[in-house]
């Protein structure tokens, strides 16, 4: 029964460690910019970055869970 406590102890840390990784903020390499998330509040800073340099390539990339 000890084994078995055990273990789901173990599958349990894990999977909220896991959680807390996917679902954390994210970070950019040094001497970049910060991740940002995208929302209503912060859309014109977004569209500002986007047209700042006219001749650098842009990328933008969404994902949606559904």
């Amino acid at each position: 029964m000890k084994g078995k406590r055990l273990i789901g102890a173990v599958v349990a840390a894990v999977v909220l460690l896991g959680a807390a990784y996917l679902w954390g903020p994210g970070s950019a390499p040094s001497g970049q910019e910060p991740v940002l998330t995208l929302s209503e509040s912060n859309a014109g800073d977004f569209e500002k970055a986007f047209d700042g340099e006219a001749g650098v390539p842009r990328l933008v990339l969404l994902l949606s869970p559904t």
